[in-house]
C-alpha cells in the first residue's frame, strides 16, 4: 500500500481494490506543480485557507461513506442518490432523466456492484455507464464521471479522481495536460486512462507535495490541486469570449469558485444550510 493511503472512509467496510500504479508515460513537471500549488494556497488565503476546502472535501466524503456503506447502500432512496448526484457538477444536469428511466432499484444494485463487485473497476464502470444509457454519448460521459466520483468519494485514499477533466484520453485534454511543460503545444499527449495511470499521476503529486512539506490529507490537497489547473485552463480560454459563462453561471468565475464546482462543494443553494447536508439514507 502507497505511504499516502490509510484506512479508507470509517463507514465503508469492504476491502478495496488495490491499484498498483502504473508507469507515468509523460513526464509531469515539478515547478509547474508548485507554482500550481501556491497560486491554490494564494487563491484560498482569502477563504480561511485551504484548509476549509478540505474540511468540505471531507464533508462530502461522509456523506457517500454514510450513504454508500455495505450494510446500507441497499436502503439509500431515490432521494438519496439524487443528494449524491447534485455534488457531481459534470453529471448532475445531465444524469436525473436517464436514471430515472431505470428501476431505482435497479440502480442501487448497480452501484452496489461498482464499489464491492468482483470485477475490474473499468468493467464495473462501464457496466454502470451501459445501464444508465447505452446510446446517448454526453449521457454516457456523465455516468462515467459519476462512477468515478462514488468510487473515489466512497474510499479517497484508494480511488483516485477519474472523472473526465481530470485526463481524457480520447480528446487528449484535462487537468493533467497542464503539468506538461509545453503542453499547450503538444498535439500526442498520452497517459493512459486506467485506474492505475490514474494512480501513477496520483503518487507522483503525492511525492511533490511531499517535498512541500505536506503530508496530510494528500488525497484531498490533490484534488483541490488538479481543479485549481483545470480551473485556471477552462478560465484562460473562456477569457474575453464568454464560452463558458452560461454552464458555469458567470463569466467572470475566479479559479477558485470554479474549483469548488468542480469538485462539487460549493456554498448551498439559498434556504440550505449546506448543499452536503441532504439526508442521504432512509
Amino acid at each position: 500500500m502507497l505511504w499516502f493511503k490509510r484506512q479508507a472512509a470509517e463507514h465503508i467496510t469492504h476491502n478495496f481494490d488495490e491499484i498498483e500504479p502504473a508507469s507515468l508515460k509523460i513526464e509531469l513537471d515539478d515547478h509547474i506543480c508548485a507554482q500550481k500549488l501556491q497560486q491554490l494556497i494564494k487563491a484560498t488565503e482569502e477563504h480561511g485557507g485551504v484548509d476549509g476546502y478540505i474540511e468540505a472535501l471531507k464533508n462530502k466524503q461522509k456523506m457517500f461513506s454514510i450513504a454508500l456503506a455495505h450494510d446500507s447502500i441497499d436502503k439509500l432512496s431515490s432521494e438519496g442518490l439524487e443528494a449524491l448526484l447534485d455534488t457531481v457538477f459534470t453529471a448532475r444536469r445531465k444524469l436525473p432523466d436517464s436514471i430515472s428511466k431505470v428501476p431505482h432499484e435497479v440502480v442501487v444494485s448497480q452501484v452496489k456492484h461498482l464499489l464491492y463487485g468482483k470485477q475490474s473497476i473499468v468493467d464495473r464502470m462501464q457496466q454502470f455507464v451501459a445501464l444508465i444509457d447505452n446510446e446517448n454519448k454526453k449521457v454516457q460521459r456523465a455516468a462515467w464521471d459519476f462512477s468515478a466520483e462514488l468510487l473515489h468519494f466512497s474510499g479517497p485514499e484508494t480511488f483516485p479522481l477519474m472523472s473526465r477533466w481530470v485526463w481524457n484520453e480520447k480528446e487528449t485534454s484535462g487537468s493533467l495536460r497542464e503539468f506538461i511543460r509545453g503542453g499547450d503545444t503538444m498535439r500526442d499527449v498520452t497517459f493512459g486512462e486506467s485506474p492505475a495511470d490514474f494512480e501513477a499521476s496520483r503518487v507522483w503529486f503525492a511525492q511533490q507535495l511531499g517535498q512541500q512539506g505536506f503530508y496530510r490529507d494528500i488525497h484531498y490537497l490533490i484534488d483541490l490541486l488538479i481543479a485549481q489547473a483545470y480551473a485556471e485552463y477552462i478560465l484562460s480560454m473562456s477569457s474575453g469570449m464568454g464560452m463558458f459563462g452560461p454552464q458555469f453561471g458567470n463569466a467572470e468565475l475566479q479559479p477558485i469558485e470554479l474549483v469548488v464546482k468542480l469538485l462539487g462543494i460549493e456554498p448551498a443553494k439559498k434556504n440550505e444550510a449546506t448543499r452536503l447536508k441532504k439526508a442521504v439514507v432512509h
